[in-house]
């Protein structure tokens, strides 16, 4: 039996996420004077904005890895200390971060935390949606940017805001042919009335909006994927138009065919597990994404003290606001090492909020709408084959919250902890239960908060209990 290495960390700053925010974060705490150490769950350092494929991208991609590898070189010539492919599964208000890289324990005691672990796509459950070859658009363009991989040939994409226009750009520059874009916003002038007040976003909308012309035709406003079908892979898709009520309108509705790959996705989610697992205080908005981490606008500091959060766990805003974000907490955060710091100035970050704000009013997913989606034998959990009708009878028991709906039935209680799904059960619960979704609350997640193998976690607590002291009880 092979014994599982831990390595014992410490220093005055830890940043987890190596996106916008982090890297910023880390570069401001490390040039106010800290020793910062970054851990970061990819291969290679950027997040999904900056994201660093192998071979160098042609387009309108490079630009943004070109600005990514410049600000990743400034981070490392700074001195501080980039870990990639390290999953942290665990932390405690000690500050303690728990994690993994392969087959090793890391345990990292630093003084201060700078939580800037971003956000994942908001997937809503709808007849077929587990079927291969349904996707969200976060995950087409990670096959795309980063390995030159096509989700495939004959594509539908659909949802709301304009990350679709960004990600269906990139499909067809790819060479997929996008039979449809289908968008839940109503108008096509959403965009442009938000662009109007900001001048200085023109540029970078033009580029996007020039590559996406010859696909005008085909996009659909105020229209609702309903249905995937296939038998053992996608190969078509129902799309309905939204009545004024929200409700969805059969008559008329739309039947493709021959396709290869759908791709759903209603924005972002900030990912907030760690932050619950250190007991930050949370907040409910729709527009921000659901959960969120509640922090101070300028400084970035959470309700739990050298605890400090940037970017999109704060609330879905974009690169531009994570980046000015991510300066202001490396600075608070290095502040609370013991560092001489300036104040952050949150001039930048305002800014920077004021277009991301508007955005969100424009684009808001007709949240009703989809949760009216789910049949009787849809599958609202992955993880736990937990079906809708399941959620909807524990519902009728008195599960008010996604903790009670957790208990009846697991939902939420896989290997995911609730990423995937608890959008999705928050939205039915709030249709098919009459819950309000701000009240019904996030998914706690429990250590490990994910998947890691027993002798790797055990090791980790081990060391965090023998030599930090930590009182760690594992919970599922």
């Amino acid at each position: 039996m092979t014994t599982v290495s831990a390595e014992r960390i410490t220093c005055d700053v830890c940043v987890v996420g190596g996106g916008p925010a982090g890297l910023s974060a880390a570069l401001a705490a490390r040039r106010a004077g800290a020793s910062v150490e970054l851990l970061d769950l990819f291969e290679r350092p950027g997040g999904q904005y900056f994201m660093q494929p192998a071979h160098p991208p042609t387009g309108a991609a490079a630009r943004q890895v070109a600005e990514g590898r410049a600000l990743i070189e400034h981070v490392l010539a700074s001195g501080v200390l980039i870990r990639s492919g390290v999953e942290v599964f665990g932390a405690y208000d000690e500050p303690l971060i728990l994690a993994r890289r392969g087959d090793a324990a890391l345990v990292v005691k630093p003084r201060a935390v700078v939580l800037a672990t971003g956000a994942h796509d908001r997937p809503a459950p709808f007849p077929g949606w587990t079927l291969p070859g349904v996707m969200t658009p976060g995950a087409a363009q990670r096959l795309v940017k980063l390995h030159g991989t096509r989700p495939g040939s004959r594509v539908v994409l659909a949802g709301c805001g304009p990350f679709l226009l960004v990600v269906a750009a990139q499909l067809r520059a790819a060479g997929c042919d996008v039979v449809r874009v289908v968008e839940t916003s109503p108008s096509p002038l959403a965009l442009a009335a938000a662009l109007a007040r900001f001048p200085r976003h023109w540029p970078e909308a033009a580029r996007i909006m020039l590559a996406v012309v010859p696909l005008l035709p085909r996009f659909r406003f105020g229209r609702i994927v309903t249905r995937a079908a296939g038998e053992t892979h996608v190969t078509g898709a129902i799309i309905a138009r939204i009545g004024r009520d929200g409700r969805v309108l059969t008559e008329g509705a739309e039947e493709l065919d021959g396709i290869d790959a759908l791709l759903v996705g209603y924005g972002f989610r900030p990912s907030v597990e760690l932050a619950t697992m250190l007991g930050c205080a949370l907040a409910h908005d729709w527009d921000a994404g659901g959960a969120y981490v509640v922090a101070d606008r300028v400084s970035g500091a959470t309700s739990v003290p050298g605890i400090f959060a940037a970017g999109e766990i704060t609330g879905i805003a974009g690169a531009r606001p994570a980046l000015a974000a991510g300066e202001c907490a490396g600075i608070a955060a290095a502040g609370f090492a013991g560092k001489a710091t300036p104040s952050p100035d949150g001039g930048r970050l305002k800014q920077a909020m004021d277009f991301a704000l508007a955005l969100r009013r424009a684009f808001r997913p007709p949240y009703g709408t989809l949760g009216r989606l789910p049949q009787d034998d849809t599958l609202l959990c992955r993880c736990e084959e937990v079906r809708a009708s399941e959620v909807r009878a524990a519902l009728d028991e008195g599960a008010g919250d996604a903790h009670g709906v957790k208990m009846w039935t697991r939902a939420g209680m896989g290997p995911c902890q609730g990423r995937i799904c608890g959008f999705g059960i928050s939205v039915y619960a709030g249709c098919a239960g009459s819950a309000d979704p701000a009240v019904f609350g996030a998914n706690a997640a429990r250590l490990p908060a994910r998947p890691v193998p027993v002798d790797v976690l055990a090791a980790a607590v081990g060391m965090a209990t023998r030599e930090e002291g930590a009182q760690i009880i594992p919970t599922g």
